[in-house]
């Protein structure tokens, strides 16, 4: 299950990540070393070295972070 998230569902974007905030979807921060999810909520602020969520924020290098990617026509 773990794959199909990673290949359907990752945030990989800036675009992804506006559009989830945008949206007020919530996204999965999943810490890969643990192996577990860490938090899940909506963004509340991203920037290009980390991603805010439920007033903490994450390294987008050190974590994977999952929800509806952007998807264009």
């Amino acid at each position: 299950m773990i794959l199909t998230k990673i290949t359907d569902k990752t945030l990989a974007t800036n675009q992804d990540l506006s559009f989830n905030q945008r949206i007020g979807l919530p996204i999965e921060v999943f810490c890969s070393k643990k192996l577990e999810t860490v938090a899940f909520g909506q963004i509340e602020s991203f920037g290009d070295t980390y991603i805010q969520v439920n007033g903490t924020r994450y390294c987008r290098e050190s974590y994977l972070f999952f929800g509806q990617p952007n998807l264009t026509a």
